[in-house]
């Protein structure tokens, strides 16, 4: 029953305003995931989850656990971050502090301890 509800506020909600916003937005489990919808192929329910299915795969979430889906015009999480290519040999010292002139001293190069003599 709660499934036929919530497809049904679902589709009452957005079939209007969907054209407007840029992400699906599930808050489940405390947690906060975004879906950009030009990647969304189909939303569907299958045994007791909430599966959507993407250019890059099918992620599920359990419909017990989902707080709140709705659709957003900006994004609320940040899946993965690309690394910049151009951001090589940097150098931090063992606080965390990035260095632009090393010394002598252990320094974390590239995520590697170095030890500059």
């Amino acid at each position: 029953m709660k499934k036929w509800i919530f497809m049904a506020l679902l589709a009452a909600s957005t079939t209007s305003y969907a054209d407007e916003y840029n992400y699906l937005v599930l808050d489940h489990n405390g947690t906060v995931s975004s879906v950009l919808l030009d990647n969304l192929q189909k939303i569907t329910f299958e045994d007791g989850n909430v599966v959507l299915t993407t250019s890059g795969g099918k992620e599920q979430y359990p419909l017990a656990q989902m707080e709140r889906m709705y659709f957003s015009e900006t994004a609320t999480a940040i899946k993965s971050v690309e690394e910049d290519a151009e951001k090589t040999n940097v150098v931090y010292d063992l606080s965390g502090r990035k260095v632009t002139k090393p010394t002598k001293g252990l320094y974390i190069v590239d995520g590697k301890k170095v030890i500059i003599k």
